[in-house]
């Protein structure tokens, strides 16, 4: 145990003067480059992987929660092979709040949990093949528009 504390110590000295919030998210990268790399780590195999461009080789990272910056979490709410829908689920006083907040992420950015706004989603597909399908859907509907027979949430991707 002694040598787990020291290697922890080791470790943790590179994280000094950093803000928790950053140490965080570097940890949620790191947890989703080692979901992708082989086993045993190898250095040149995870190079390939940082410096490849991951978001047109991949999808959207794998994990189906994630929390906010407020201390709620978001869950899958929905996906397809390039973009997840993710809904806040709210605790505390926030509870009483009767708007729904949806999320997503896309393989064009798969490390950032972005407000799904019309404005948010076109500037995330912005030159890429989904652009125009995007702005054509949204010129004709709302994000936000919901499914009354199933209460969902009408993305129409």
């Amino acid at each position: 145990m002694k040598q787990e504390q020291q290697f922890l110590y080791k470790i943790m000295r590179n994280f000094e003067g950093m803000q928790k919030i950053e140490v965080f998210d570097l940890l949620h990268r790191m947890e989703i480059l080692l979901y992708y790399a082989k086993s045993p780590l190898k250095l040149d195999h995870l190079k390939r992987i940082i410096t490849s461009d991951m978001d047109l080789e991949s999808t959207v990272n794998p994990f189906g929660f994630t929390i906010l910056r407020n201390g709620n979490f978001c869950e899958l709410e929905g996906s397809n092979d390039w973009i997840h829908i993710y809904k806040e689920v709210k605790q505390g006083f926030s509870k009483c709040n009767p708007f729904t907040t949806y999320y997503f992420k896309t393989k064009y950015a798969p490390l950032e949990l972005l407000k799904l706004t019309k404005k948010n989603l076109l500037e995330n597909v912005h030159n890429t093949p989904h652009e125009i399908e995007i702005a054509t859907f949204l010129s004709v509907h709302t994000i936000s528009k919901k499914d009354s027979q199933g209460d969902l949430l009408l993305l129409g991707l």
